[in-house]
């Protein structure tokens, strides 16, 4: 005779194999007969599927004694379980299919909607369960009371299990869609930002400009001509980027700044002062490139060329506990109070947006000076450049 403990085992062995293949069924359900073109008819059989295996699982559960009992008609007493299980899902199954497909439904968040569901396969599951007992037993009510709570127990844990796949299917796709646009996000970006550096390395109407004064100059002064060509060489140098490195550090930066402060210096001669201050400790770390030059331009086109006065230019570069300070003040005019900002200022919200995303501040304030300070939190020094 067999070992009962034994046998008592590998039923629950099978059991659970039996109930971890329905979960995983039910986890994909709506990837089940996809050769089924249609979609009410592949539902329910991937829907009856689940059950099937499920029902399985739970008689796999019947004690031996009672299978024993049975007898001969054990396996029509089985039968008459899955054909009354079928019954069920199928009326459960299509009640809650008509119910999701009201408008009202469709639209509302998706706690509410599986509220509805929930409700919906607990009222359907009451239903068909005694309409199965009367076709059973008739008028005879004594276990009507314990086959609705099974069908209540079982119908609410139906709808958390299908509400908690649903969850993680819907939180799989956000984050997956999180993702895709993201990288769309950042790789749109970085075309942007590579083209905004193309076109904002040199302006062509300061080029033109500085060779002008260049032609000018080598008229009146050759040797302020000369040096004019040379700072005018070294920023070409810079910006044509044979490395095609988006980062450059600070002392690179703040040197090419320098140069374009010079030939500016040597157009308007008296008319434009400029101090550049550099914290040693700030030299090495890495900023975009081209992302002072616009700034200055700015300062100088607002400033000097708009009011024809004196104009003074301080810039300033130094390292604090949270990151990168980059100051930029002049005397020019004040920032309007909505400010519009322009191809050049644009062009650096976009490289920093693309190379330190959420990692900087830019501030354009009139008080007590004017001034344009841009904060970047992280620092990034002695990295290989992008």
């Amino acid at each position: 005779m067999p070992n009962p403990i034994l046998i008592q085992l590998l039923t629950i062995l099978c059991a659970t194999i039996l109930l971890a293949v329905a979960i995983t069924l039910l986890s994909f359900y709506k990837r089940l007969f996809t050769r089924v073109r249609n979609i009410w008819l592949r539902r329910n059989l991937a829907v009856l599927s689940v059950a099937i295996v499920f029902m399985a699982a739970l008689l796999s559960l019947q004690s031996p004694e009672m299978i024993t009992q049975a007898g001969k008609g054990m396996w029509g007493l089985v039968l008459k379980m899955l054909g009354q299980s079928v019954i069920i899902v199928f009326f459960v199954f299509n009640s809650v299919w008509l119910i999701t497909r009201i408008g009202v439904v469709k639209r509302m968040s998706f706690i509410k909607h599986h509220a509805v569901i929930v409700f919906s396969i607990v009222v359907s599951a009451v239903i068909i369960y005694s309409v199965i007992y009367i076709a059973d037993h008739g008028m005879d009510f004594k276990n009507l009371h314990s086959t609705l709570v099974f069908a209540y127990f079982n119908s609410v844990a139906t709808g958390l299990i299908y509400t908690a796949v649903n969850y993680v299917e819907l939180e799989r796709k956000r984050k997956l869609n999180e993702k895709e646009l993201e990288v769309t996000r950042l790789m749109a970006l970085k075309t942007k930002a590579e083209l905004d550096a193309l076109h904002s390395k040199v302006n062509p109407h300061f080029l033109y400009n500085a060779l002008n004064s260049i032609a000018d100059l080598s008229i009146t002064d050759g040797k302020k001509a000369r040096r004019m060509t040379v700072a005018l060489a070294d920023l070409f140098r810079y910006s044509i980027n044979y490395s095609h490195n988006n980062f450059s550090t600070v002392n690179d930066e703040v040197a090419m700044t320098d140069v374009y402060l010079q030939i500016e210096k040597i157009r308007f001669e008296d008319q434009l002062t400029y101090t550049v201050y550099q914290e040693e400790e700030a030299s090495y770390f890495l900023v975009p490139r081209f992302v002072l030059q616009p700034l200055v331009e700015n300062a100088v086109k607002h400033g000097l060329k708009v009011t024809g006065k004196m104009t003074e230019i301080i810039l300033e570069v130094k390292k604090t506990e949270t990151g990168l300070i980059i100051n930029i003040t002049d005397n020019g005019p004040m920032f309007p109070e909505e400010l519009n900002p322009g191809y050049g200022v644009k062009s650096v919200y976009d490289k920093l947006d693309l190379l330190f995303p959420g990692m900087y501040e830019i501030h354009f304030r009139n008080s007590p000076v004017k001034q344009v300070s841009i904060h970047i939190h992280k620092l990034m020094k002695n990295e290989p450049a992008v």
